[in-house]
């Protein structure tokens, strides 16, 4: 398994056409299966199963219509992305399976920073309780998406993958409806009052992946 990690923030365009080569790549034995870990710029990506009516209210940052499963989403700054380019034979070939097991190492990693997530039946991604008060003081616990995940398979190989909310602007969010659940919120691990690093939160991803996978 290579990992690749980019300090530089990378065009969404320019990071498809790259995970692409490497997927051929794979796919012709020629390169080891992959997780590429990055930034992008601000960007609303549509997946194949966006609605046009949730691109009405999109502002702020160009849209782009892309080939993975799942809804519209914001990717920019300060949200970690991770591409997993991986033989889905790992997985008996089971795509419910492979999200899964995604899901459950987005969990188990936050939970090293002490975060508590969760699945939610009515849509893929990992879900986390924020905590409000109104103006009595009276306490709220509102559910907020801290991950989105959507995947493409293309000859037994899967690829794109998850977008974790570091520190990214949840303005840009305003914009759109999660999973396409009206009021859902996002929220990120800044906005939770905790300070995690990319540093931090990659090395704890790659540890739980490893743990993981051996497990499957």
């Amino acid at each position: 398994m290579e990992w690749i990690i980019s300090k530089d923030i990378i065009d969404y365009e320019i990071a498809l056409k790259r995970m692409e080569k490497i997927v051929d790549e794979i796919i012709q034995e020629k390169k080891n299966e992959t997780i590429w870990l990055l930034e992008h710029n601000e960007i609303y990506t549509a997946g194949t199963s966006t609605k046009d009516i949730h691109l009405e209210s999109v502002k702020d940052a160009p849209i782009f219509k892309t080939n993975r499963g799942g809804q519209l989403t914001f990717h920019g700054p300060g949200q970690r992305i991770i591409y997993l380019m991986i033989n889905l034979k790992r997985f008996s070939y089971d795509i419910r399976k492979y999200v899964y097991f995604l899901e459950q190492l987005i969990i188990n990693t936050l939970k090293e920073f002490n975060i508590s997530t969760h699945r939610w039946d009515k849509a893929i991604g990992v879900w986390t309780y924020k905590t409000s008060y109104s103006n009595k003081n009276k306490q709220k616990n509102r559910r907020c998406k801290i991950a989105s995940i959507g995947i493409r398979v293309r000859k037994k190989i899967a690829l794109h993958g998850v977008s974790v909310n570091i520190y990214p602007n949840l303005s840009y969010f305003d914009n759109i409806i999660p999973c396409g659940l009206e009021n859902s919120k996002a929220t990120s691990i800044n906005d939770l009052g905790l300070d995690v690093t990319f540093n931090d939160f990659d090395e704890s991803l790659r540890y739980n992946f490893e743990k993981l996978l051996k497990n499957i």
